[in-house]
């Protein structure tokens, strides 16, 4: 579940993280919204950086699940617990 909650802090969906956020400069912040700054003040190396590290996380967090669920098979979504 706690895979869940954090997708959408990491690469979400955009329309929704800006108005959550309230998009105030300076005060409210995701990754997202710091990438779509960087792109509008015209600095695609910063905007790229961190893309790709926003990308990274998202890779680590689909990894670590796939091993847990491979360690833990009850963790499986789908799959029946026996008593």
């Amino acid at each position: 579940m706690a895979y869940f909650c954090a997708m959408p802090a990491l690469w979400g969906e955009f329309g929704a993280v800006s108005v959550v956020s309230g998009h105030i400069r300076g005060l409210t912040n995701t990754l997202p919204l710091h990438i779509e700054i960087l792109h509008n003040e015209y600095n695609p190396v910063a905007a790229f950086s961190s893309a790709s590290i926003l990308a990274l996380l998202a890779l680590v967090t689909l990894i670590a699940k796939a091993l847990l669920e491979r360690r833990h098979p009850e963790l499986r979504p789908g799959i029946a617990h026996q008593a």
